[in-house]
């Protein structure tokens, strides 16, 4: 009886051993011509301090997004993609922005035009099987009918409009904000609690360097669960605002875990939360002749859901 104890013991040991030795080859292995799409809510709330004034912007941005995967380019993937659906709510002390796309628009609010002119029309996104975007085609141009389509409105107004709309959904943009999501994998096989790193440089609120650590925490169920700890910081490029020259200097931390099908690399759930803080640089001018230092934090959470 002891012998077979230890025999089996042996047998667990060895078993164990194996699954903990085995390698998975983490990637995006879509199918021709099957749509994939999640769902994402994000929410992100940025303070700063005017002196004795504190100014909050929050914005949130949910909606549904599709990539169908139509053709190949060697071994990246050139996916169809369109916003099937879009919420977007901004609010400042400046300005307000809500826009729903499943509610009707009224002629005269020529922003929620814009934004309609781009919901369920199709572009290109190119991406490796590691998901980092090789490129985006037809966005800018869709964009730009979409502001021609206002007709008659002013042109500083449709041009400021049109910037607005290319600073979240332009390609520079877009690309950043699609890489964050999407390049997640390693370039090669890992073991369950292996890591790998991943960069990806953001351009759309922010101009920033995210640099991610991931690592293979689990592997069963036909599922992959990654989790991952990353660092952000900004550029410290310049650029104006409102007239006045600015430069960030920002950095902070993002933690996000994803759970992904082991049969497609696609999504099953995830989330992604950012702290980013620092200060604000403002140039000196002649309103302004000595410059100022805004501080600033930058509070963000990222959810995605299958569709």
């Amino acid at each position: 009886m002891k012998k077979k104890s230890f025999a089996a013991f042996v047998v667990l040991i060895v078993c164990v051993v194996g699954l903990n030795a085995q390698t998975h080859d983490l990637k995006y292995k879509l199918k021709k011509g099957q749509d994939y799409k999640f769902y994402q809510e994000t929410k992100m709330n940025i303070t700063q301090s005017l002196g004795i004034i504190e100014q909050e912007i929050k914005n949130e941005f949910k909606g549904i997004t599709r990539f169908t995967p139509v053709s190949n380019e060697g071994s990246n993937i050139v996916l169809s993609t369109a916003f099937e659906t879009m919420i977007i709510n901004i609010e400042s002390m400046m300005f307000n922005i809500n826009y729903d796309s499943s509610k009707p628009i009224k002629p005269e609010d020529k922003i929620a035009n814009i934004y309609n002119g781009i919901i369920g029309k199709d572009f290109t996104v190119v991406i490796t099987p590691q998901g980092r975007v090789v490129r985006i085609d037809g966005i800018d141009e869709m964009i730009d009918d979409a502001v021609r389509a206002l007709g008659s409105t002013d042109s500083k107004v449709a041009m400021q409009m049109k910037k607005t709309l290319s600073s979240h959904f332009g390609k520079e943009a877009l690309t950043g904000n699609m890489e964050m999501l999407l390049s997640i994998y390693p370039a090669k096989a890992k073991r369950v609690g292996e890591s790998w790193s991943t960069d990806t440089k953001l351009t759309s609120a922010l101009k920033a360097n995210l640099s991610n650590n991931w690592t293979l925490v689990n592997a069963s169920n036909k599922q992959w669960r990654m989790h991952g700890k990353g660092n952000i910081t900004t550029l410290g490029e310049e650029a104006i605002m409102n007239g006045m020259k600015m430069s960030f200097n920002l950095k902070g931390k993002q933690n996000a875990e994803f759970v992904v099908s082991q049969e497609d690399g696609w999504f099953i759930s995830g989330k992604q939360n950012q702290n980013i803080e620092g200060t604000v640089s403002m140039k000196g001018n002649a309103q302004l002749p000595q410059g100022m230092e805004i501080p600033m934090t930058v509070t963000s959470t990222t959810i995605l859901e299958k569709r």
